[in-house]
């Protein structure tokens, strides 16, 4: 995979992510990010903060919804075939991203935890 994209690492100011982890850290990004909190982007980000403290098997479907919502506005290089949400062993939630590559098709799958 060549996306001849690249971002500095949020975790090491050093390095960068390049190719599928420079995607992941896309998706974090969008989706930890409130919309309104960048000046330079007041609508970049998603509402899926609105269901962070709320039991996951009530809101699971809206947190689909925000997230691949926002994925597909603001992260061109994917398209969203399937998006799931869980609670990881930190009691946190982790949403599960499936994606083919736009132009190659390549399969990519992306676990955050918010």
């Amino acid at each position: 995979m060549n996306t001849r994209n690249w971002q500095v690492d949020i975790y090491d100011n050093a390095s960068k992510v390049e190719d599928a982890d420079d995607i992941a850290q896309s998706i974090y990004l969008i989706l930890a990010t409130i919309p309104g909190s960048d000046p330079l982007r007041p609508s970049f980000g998603s509402n899926v903060y609105r269901y962070l403290d709320k039991p996951v098997r009530d809101v699971a479907p809206n947190v689909v919804y925000e997230a691949t919502a926002a994925i597909g506005r603001w992260e061109k290089r994917i398209e969203v075939t399937r998006c799931t949400v869980g609670i990881s062993a930190a009691d946190r939630m982790t949403i599960t991203i499936e994606a083919t590559l736009t132009g190659t098709g390549d399969a990519l799958t992306v676990t955050t935890s918010l």
